[in-house]
């Protein structure tokens, strides 16, 4: 239970740095996580979540909810993995730019 909701939209856990600059949480998220080993996190725990006998998700709606948050959640990660790629891509080839300057 949320016991901040004038906390609702507004991140909790990144700090001022990460705020200004969100890249610093993806380069660290993707140096830690592979997509393929993202994706079999998301499936275990939807997995887990639905097989258990004694769990919040025991009505259809609750599971169908869980999975649409897991399809979700699955897309909003290979988004970033994406800006990932392409923001290590382009500072690649500004570093080669640079040192063919010098």
């Amino acid at each position: 239970m949320n016991t901040h909701p004038q906390l609702d939209n507004q991140p909790l856990r990144l700090t001022e740095e990460e705020r200004q600059d969100p890249y610093i949480v993806l380069e660290d998220f993707f140096s830690n996580f592979h997509l393929q080993d993202m994706r079999e996190v998301l499936w275990d725990w939807l997995v887990a979540a639905m097989s258990s006998e004694s769990c919040q998700y025991n009505t259809g709606f609750a599971r169908s909810n869980l999975v649409f948050v897991y399809e979700k959640l699955e897309l909003l990660i290979e988004a970033a993995h994406g800006i990932h790629k392409r923001k290590r891509k382009k500072q690649k080839w500004i570093n080669r730019k640079r040192k063919a300057r010098e």
